[in-house]
């Protein structure tokens, strides 16, 4: 009985007073002053402590789990609806909105236009999706792509330390494209010239309107999607997935976000000695492919929920 009582009772008002700044001692705990009862009853309520003391802690076992996944639930929900999103359950399909593959062969068919042009390199094909890649099934209408075969994935050009300057065009690295994912300010604290901008964006192009940038080293993942400003970006720690009008930028960063898209990230850089999503293990990531309008309305949904 006693045993439990006074953690109790030196916290009682003239017994917290009497050992306020001092160690208990044998004199302060023998003027403690306790409630004292017959000993057949000390005896029940000790039983009864002992009977109640288990539920305590079992209480506090659950009550320790229900705060962790309080903690959780959003981004648990979060990325449940994004994982609904590219399995084709968060919209209904239309056939008169056509196919994932009639919107790849005009990838294909564009892709082969800009290269004769020179507006863009060829490239080695990648490899064909086997059967056993696929990790779930989705809608008839649409079609399991690789992320290089959607879209053309690159880096910048090399910015040196010799050319940063005092103000000018901002140059962002993993940091600000962080802040711009979770749409908190960003202090930018580097910049370039802007003929030193001009000349990158004349000889080799800057980001766009619809671009994705993507951090691909340490934090991978997190995402922004250009939105018209001038900026350049550090090589090697941001790769850019360039937008074109056959894919719905929202869509492919909801890809970006999915469960899908972490398991694959996180295969590719296990074993290696640090974290990084290179350009050619993001281009040959999987993913699925609707119609263009479908992946709108699934856009359009996902900002709805």
């Amino acid at each position: 009985y006693l045993f439990y009582i006074l953690p109790i009772v030196t916290q009682w008002g003239d017994s917290k007073n009497a050992i306020k700044g001092k160690t208990l001692n044998s004199k302060s705990i023998a003027n403690l002053m306790i409630p004292l009862a017959p000993l057949n009853e000390l005896q029940r309520i000790v039983a009864k402590i002992e009977e109640l003391l288990p539920y305590v802690d079992r209480y506090a076992a659950a009550y320790e789990k229900l705060e962790q996944f309080n903690a959780k639930f959003p981004e648990d929900m979060k990325k449940s609806i994004l994982q609904y999103a590219i399995q084709g359950k968060l919209v209904e399909q239309r056939p008169e909105e056509g196919t994932g593959e009639e919107l790849y062969q005009q990838i294909l068919k564009e892709k082969k236009r800009l290269i004769k042009e020179g507006k863009i390199k060829k490239e080695k094909p990648l490899t064909e999706i086997a059967e056993d890649e696929i990790p779930f099934d989705i809608p008839e209408s649409w079609k399991w792509v690789k992320v290089g075969s959607l879209a053309v994935v690159q880096s910048s050009k090399r910015v040196f330390e010799k050319d940063y300057v005092s103000d000018g065009i901002p140059f962002f690295r993993s940091k600000e494209i962080g802040d711009l994912y979770r749409n908190e300010p960003i202090k930018t604290e580097l910049f370039i010239a802007e003929e030193h901008y001009n000349s990158l964006a004349e000889e080799y192009g800057v980001p766009q309107i619809g671009d994705i940038l993507i951090t691909s080293v340490g934090t991978i993942g997190n995402t922004w999607i250009c939105d018209g400003r001038k900026f350049y970006y550090k090589d090697g720690n941001i790769t850019q997935i360039c937008g074109n009008q056959f894919f719905d930028s929202k869509y492919v960063e909801c890809f970006l976000h999915s469960p899908l898209f972490e398991k694959q990230a996180l295969s590719t850089v296990a074993g290696t000695a640090y974290s990084a999503l290179t350009i050619i293990k993001l281009k040959n990531l999987i993913m699925p492919l609707p119609p263009l309008a479908e992946q709108k309305r699934i856009v359009a949904k996902l900002e709805e929920i």
